[in-house]
This record gives structure tokens, C-alpha cells and sequence, in this order.
């Protein structure tokens, strides 16, 4: 598991299921709008760390907030197109509206890198499980249920609510970081109830 300082952590917040997601402050400079730069989610194995950022002037490197969006919605969107249902639709929309509120809240659009998704090395029912950006890869869980190893969509998820979350605390003003917020969290309720029917109908051992 990641070896993780207790002075360090800014938050931890858990997945519907009870797996982890804690926010570090290890590196984080006082200029920076944000308490934390790193996350390290609960994979089911040694765990999982990346950098997250609310946009490219934010901090030096790390997932910016449209990316993970980019993400998410792919995510969403295949799990909308491997089984219908009006959760996963309503997460697709919702993070539709989340991207499209999204405004830098320096006012300055820091160009992102595009997102690209690969198939990953376990079997799956996705066309793809990983996400890369530059030198960054995520691997997510090859599993509807969420119950393999990988980056849970849910925990992408809690990554990018708690980013907008302390984003519109930090930038008031911005009320587009409020308005992509409440969608993301809409995303993340959406989700849950889509995990609770799947495994409500999943076959017993």
C-alpha cells in the first residue's frame, strides 16, 4: 500500500462500498488555490496516487478538472452503452453539464492535453480501462460492479466533487466552479444507485 503521512492527509472520504479516497498536501505550495495536490485511492491492491488540479495554472503538473471530466463521461458513457439505464444516463448528462459549466476560475484557459483511452490488460466488458494524459495513466476497474482492482468510476468521481468542492470555496466568485459541482455530485448519486441495482441483480454464489 502507499506509504501515506498522517500529517499529510486533508481529507478521506470513502465509496459507497467502503473503499477509500484520502487527500494529501504533501508538496503543495502556499500560493496554490487548493490544501491538497495528491489523492491515493483504494484499489483492491497497493493503491493508487495521482495528481489532480483545477486547471493548468493551478499547479504544476497533475489530472486537470476537464480531464478527469473527459473521463468520467467516457466511463459513464460506456457503461450507458454495455447496459441501459436511467442512472447511467443520468450520470452521462449531468457530467455533459458539469464539463460545459466548467470555467477556469483564473479567468486565463490554460490548454489541456487530450485524453486517450486504451484497452488494459484484464478482461473486461469495456472497450477500454485505461486513461492516459501525457505521462499519466489511470487504470480503471475492469468490473461493472467495481469490485476488481482499479480506479473505481465512483472513486474518479469523489476525486473531482472534493476538486470543485474546496475550487468553489477558494474561488467564490466563480460560480461556474458551483454550478459544475453540483453536477458532478448529481453524477456521483447517480452512480451509486447504479451500483446499487447492478449488484442488487448480480448473481449469488
Amino acid at each position: 500500500m502507499i506509504d501515506i503521512d498522517k500529517k499529510d492527509i486533508i481529507a478521506t472520504r470513502r465509496t459507497s462500498d467502503g473503499r477509500f479516497v484520502i487527500f494529501t498536501g504533501t508538496d503543495v505550495r502556499p500560493s496554490w488555490p487548493l490544501r491538497w495536490w495528491g489523492a491515493v485511492a483504494d484499489t483492491g491492491g497497493d493503491g493508487f496516487g495521482l495528481l489532480a488540479r483545477l486547471d493548468g495554472l493551478s499547479a504544476p503538473d497533475g489530472w486537470t478538472a476537464r480531464q478527469l471530466l473527459a473521463v468520467a463521461q467516457a466511463r459513464m458513457a460506456a457503461e450507458g452503452e454495455r447496459h441501459p439505464s436511467t442512472a447511467a444516463a443520468e450520470a452521462v448528462a449531468h457530467l455533459e453539464l458539469a464539463a460545459a459549466a466548467f470555467r477556469e476560475p483564473t479567468g486565463q484557459m490554460a490548454p489541456d492535453a487530450p485524453v486517450v483511452f486504451e484497452p488494459g490488460d484484464e478482461a473486461s466488458p469495456y472497450g477500454w480501462t485505461v486513461a492516459r494524459c501525457g505521462a499519466f495513466r489511470l487504470q480503471l476497474c475492469p468490473d461493472p460492479e467495481g469490485q476488481g482492482e482499479g480506479v473505481t468510476p465512483q472513486q474518479v468521481l469523489i476525486v473531482l466533487d472534493q476538486l470543485l468542492h474546496d475550487g468553489a470555496r477558494a474561488f467564490s466568485f466563480a460560480r461556474g466552479l458551483w454550478v459544475c459541482r453540483s453536477h458532478v455530485a448529481a453524477a456521483l448519486a447517480a452512480e451509486v444507485r447504479r451500483l446499487e441495482a447492478v449488484r442488487a441483480n448480480a448473481p449469488q454464489p
